[in-house]
């Protein structure tokens, strides 16, 4: 037997594109915009963000990944009503914007470059609201001794509360740019390794040309056709059957 989860944060955030936590892919599109037409509140323009090549590196409480058409993955950004600026509690200013200037770049920079963008629980700004009508983008602000601080708005006493970029079930759901793998990274080549590992050499070659994750670090095929890429990765080439395959080097082998 087993208790039913009893935690908003626990539940299904729904399937396909919803739970989609952290991506990575080349940045193609920064675009303000008008809101698409289906939508009901059209009253600010949003900033259009397309990436291409793009995986998917983190699901929300692990649901299953959608396949992405070509590739390809767009979103949307709330911006600012015609010829405004975004306010410095926007959702274009803490997420997009800032997350980019934390890591010593602006988003347009980026534009045709890989980055990792994740869905982030970042504050937005406090305001007044009344505790019963809290949901899962708001938290009561505590102040430095960790006390509440309330006031009496139209005869309701009204607590002061954090609103964070979140659904309001309690999800992060706007994306930030974080730190980028790069090839040098411990994960991306454990992720190479695994790929090839056991193929001979034409298969390893189409996993490293066709596979979405390989393909956006080029410089493992260009070194596996230098005949670099096993000594580098801890590999080397096997006989299995009669046939050459890709092992594991053993330990002070140099070749």
């Amino acid at each position: 037997m087993a208790l039913p989860i009893e935690d908003e944060k626990q539940l299904s955030v729904g399937s396909g594109f919803q739970a989609i936590k952290k991506i990575r892919g080349l940045l193609n599109v920064i675009d303000v915009t008008d809101p698409p037409e289906s939508w009901e509140n059209r009253e600010k323009q949003v900033v259009f963000v397309e990436l291409e090549d793009v995986i998917i590196l983190e699901m929300f409480n692990d649901e299953e990944a959608p396949n992405l058409t070509d590739n390809k993955f767009s979103f949307y950004i709330p911006y600012a009503k015609a010829g405004k600026t975004p306010t410095k509690g926007s959702i274009y200013n803490k997420c997009w914007f800032t997350s980019a200037k934390e890591l010593g770049f602006k988003p347009s920079s980026r534009m045709g470059q890989y980055v990792t963008l994740e869905k982030q629980d970042r504050l937005l700004f406090p305001f007044y609201a009344d505790e019963s009508e809290m949901e899962g983008n708001t938290e009561v602000a505590l102040d430095e001794n960790g006390k509440r601080k309330t006031k009496v708005v139209d005869g309701i006493e009204k607590v002061l509360v954090n609103l964070y970029a979140r659904t309001k079930e309690g999800i992060p759901n706007h994306f930030c740019f974080v730190e980028d793998e790069t090839a040098d990274s411990d994960n991306v080549k454990l992720e190479i390794r695994d790929l090839i590992m056991g193929l001979n050499e034409s298969a390893a070659l189409r996993k490293l040309v066709s596979n979405p994750k390989a393909k956006q670090f080029p410089e493992f095929r260009d070194k596996f056709k230098s005949g670099a890429l096993l000594d580098e990765l801890g590999l080397k080439w096997v006989e299995v059957d009669g046939k050459q395959v890709i092992g594991v080097k053993d330990e002070g082998s140099s070749s």
